[in-house]
């Protein structure tokens, strides 16, 4: 295939992506879901589950494994650049001392039940979830860790299309979020080297270089790019020179959270937080990426996701039990502990404490992000990946629902 053959190929998959995840995310939206939920589910219908399976013709020719690196370029960067508009978009004035707090106690209920819950499925299954055959603990967790995570990025774009990022609730959520996502991830990591290289010293490379990495953004970065932000009061002010250093540093800051073996998502949050909030400049950065971002970039993580989906699999009577079991393990565990949590420690109320625990329980993007990583370091098969598509659709489906029947609608934005 020459340069201009995969060209073209790419081109085509993009409005094939691009236009399904603008049909999906409008349908949605009709019964109340956030646009990115269809936009996920339209990920899934593009791959084999529907798509590849009645018309595997014209998925071979629309969508060729040839593209497929190209795509997962594509993918990976909107990702970082997506979380580097969440980080910035924050209004860090939220994060109190009592936020934090709460956020503590809400991150030790998401993660620790959730985890006990994932390594007792893989224990239970581990004939039928563990066709690579690694070691039990590695696959304890593993499980564990897809368990415990929420998601993080598309839970920041759920509560912003709802208006409700802002609110007590949505950044109790989003920080919660946060430290969830980053403890499942370095349990991510080391499983990783528990499985390939046994390199235990890159875990502690990990903590540390992330560490170093958020010291040199606040306290060295932060202060440098107030330099220029102070100049930037309107859209026409931000100059092509300092959105480039902008765009620059993101990509850097991506790049060394992948090296880290964090993922680049962690690298554009974390940079995206560290922009200086003075005049315009946050607002004028956003408005130039921000839409194409969300309307191209996005969806093509999606669709990638889908394409090595094939929900057809879970139709087997072997993993019918397993399927279950775990979506309910995954589903009640961090729902009722971390609802229980937030009126009981917390002091919520009930229907707060619901609410949290219905935003919360969305693994949307970042499970499929662990189930991607999986697959392709050889750690779970295709039974298992599936299974986690599968719970991450469900949850994220469900989070909205969840918060909206636990608050009155007249109270939806405070």
């Amino acid at each position: 295939m020459t340069d201009l053959e995969l060209f073209i190929k790419i081109l085509l998959a993009l409005i094939l992506i691009v236009g399904m995840a603008q049909i999906a995310g409008r349908l949605i939206s009709f019964i109340g879901q956030p646009f990115v939920v269809g936009e996920m589910i339209a990920g899934v219908l593009l791959g084999p589950t529907v798509f590849g399976y009645f018309f595997p013709t014209l998925s071979a020719a629309i969508l060729p494994k040839e593209i497929m690196p190209s795509l997962f370029i594509i993918s990976n960067l909107g990702l970082a650049i997506y979380m580097f508009i969440v980080g910035a978009g924050l209004d860090l004035k939220l994060f109190t001392r009592q936020t934090f707090k709460d956020a503590s106690a809400l991150s030790v209920a998401a993660i620790v039940t959730p985890f006990l819950m994932g390594g007792l499925a893989a224990h239970l299954f581990d004939e039928e979830i563990n066709t690579m055959r690694i070691d039990k603990i590695s696959m304890f967790i593993f499980l564990g860790s897809a368990m415990a995570i929420t998601a993080f990025p598309m839970l920041a774009r759920i509560l912003q299309e709802k208006g409700i990022v802002h609110t007590r609730i949505g950044v109790l959520s989003i920080l919660s979020a946060s430290i969830q996502d980053i403890f499942s991830w370095i349990l991510l990591g080391l499983v990783v080297v528990m499985s390939t290289t046994k390199d235990y010293s890159s875990v502690f490379l990990m903590l540390t270089g992330v560490a170093g990495l958020t010291f040199v953004h606040f306290l060295l970065v932060r202060p440098w790019l107030s330099k220029f932000a102070v100049k930037v009061n309107s859209f026409e002010d931000l100059s092509g020179k300092t959105f480039g250093i902008v765009i620059l540093l993101l990509l850097c800051s991506a790049l060394i959270t992948d090296v880290l073996g964090l993922y680049s998502v962690f690298g554009g949050f974390i940079f995206g937080l560290a922009l200086p909030r003075k005049g315009f400049f946050i607002q004028a950065i956003l408005m130039r990426i921000k839409d194409l971002t969300i309307l191209i970039l996005l969806p093509v993580f999606f669709t990638f996701s889908g394409l090595n989906t094939n929900l057809q699999n879970l139709g087997n009577l072997n993993m019918l039990i397993p399927t279950v079991v775990i979506f309910l393990f995954a589903f009640a565990s961090k729902y009722v502990s971390c609802t229980l949590t937030m009126r009981y420690v917390s002091g919520f109320s009930w229907r707060d404490s619901s609410a949290i625990g219905g935003l919360v329980n969305a693994r949307g993007l970042m499970e499929l992000l662990i189930a991607n990583i999986g697959l392709s370091y050889g750690l779970i098969g295709g039974d298992l990946y599936s299974i986690l598509v599968l719970v991450a659709v469900c949850s994220t489906l469900a989070a909205l629902p969840i918060y909206t029947l636990s608050r009155p609608s007249t109270d939806l934005k405070n």
